[in-house]
């Protein structure tokens, strides 16, 4: 079960002053109608809060003993010991350890029901690679850079992937799809893995075992290496889906070597367009490379060390026409050589 820790801090502190809110309204009903309470009310930002503090209330006793309750009441309770009691209110309720134990139960089974019911967020920063076990059994492999939004519920298992890079290793259970949406595209599996990658002009979708079905792909151009697609495309092991801007989706054969690269903490270019390989490289790096347009077609293969912006960079200035020069926000600027 994911920990109370992994909530968002908006959603910690949310929870935090809505539990509160719940005991104090429990000992004077009358406080509903004070300003304050309506102020925290009124804001759409504790609304899930409060929703999953109601829900806790009557159902805290019959989940106290979980194992995974006695864990987020232990990290609830430390939390609440940093933050300090007075955020909502404690000085007011001082009758003693049974209602502290009381705010810290229902805060850690509104967490529970947060888990289950509320979109939260995983993220890496600039050159960290992270892991996510998810409640379930699967799991997300992030590369640097990426930010998911995850919804569980009782009968989905929902991911956006706003940014960057991941894998997705999915556990089998076909009553509660798993779906990943990148822009208008949606992949939909019970158990596989694939990888799915967002750039600034293209999406890649790479099956890496199992079978996906991706919805709101478009259509593929019928060629030798496409097949025809309608408003849902089948991928098998081993093929990866292309969407690009203003042209035909297509389903191609895929470089498994290049697509989990990365995981290694290799960046592995194969013909690429320099374009798509300056937006990789940029992940790791707080001063992204500024590319021309009018080379961002250049075709570029090797193996770069992720991060390691110095090389990448010597290697198109000495291979290309390009050169490097460095812009007054210390980013690097590429672009033909004059």
């Amino acid at each position: 079960m994911t920990a109370f820790r992994d909530l968002s801090p908006d959603q910690r502190k949310a929870l935090e002053e809505a539990a509160g809110w719940r005991l104090r309204l429990t000992r004077d009903p009358s406080l509903a109608s004070s300003a304050e309470y309506l102020r925290w009310r009124s804001d759409p930002r504790n609304a899930g809060a409060r929703e999953a503090v109601g829900k806790a209330w009557s159902s805290v006793g019959a989940v106290d003993a979980a194992p995974e309750m006695l864990e987020l009441r232990r990290q609830a309770l430390a939390r609440l010991r940093r933050v300090g009691a007075s955020r909502w209110g404690m000085r007011k309720m001082r009758a003693g350890a049974a209602a502290a134990a009381l705010v810290i139960g229902v805060i850690g089974a509104a967490a529970l029901y947060l888990n289950l019911h509320l979109p939260t967020y995983y993220k890496t920063d600039i050159g960290e690679r992270r892991i996510v076990a998810l409640p379930d059994g699967s799991r997300i492999s992030m590369d640097s850079d990426t930010r998911v939004h995850l919804t569980y519920q009782k009968m989905a298992r929902s991911i956006t992937l706003d940014r960057g890079r991941s894998r997705f290793d999915v556990a089998h259970d076909s009553s509660r799809p798993f779906t990943v949406t990148v822009g208008p595209q949606t992949v939909v599996a019970v158990g596989t893995s694939f990888d799915v990658e967002r750039l600034q002009s293209r999406v890649l979708i790479t099956l890496i075992q199992g079978q996906v079905v991706i919805k709101g792909a478009g259509t593929a151009a019928p060629t030798a290496t496409t097949r025809q697609a309608q408003d849902s495309i089948a991928l098998k092991a081993g093929e990866q889906l292309v969407v690009s801007r203003n042209v035909r989706a297509a389903i191609v054969a895929a470089d498994l070597q290049a697509a989990r690269a990365w995981e290694a903490g290799l960046l592995l270019f194969r013909d690429e367009p320099l374009g798509d390989a300056v937006a990789r490289v940029n992940r790791y790096t707080a001063h992204p490379i500024q590319i021309d347009p009018s080379i961002a077609s250049i075709r570029i293969s090797g193996v770069f060390n992720a991060g390691d912006i110095g090389s990448f960079v010597s290697g198109v200035t000495s291979y290309f026409p390009v050169q490097a020069s460095t812009t007054e926000s210390n980013s690097i600027l590429l672009q033909p050589r004059s």
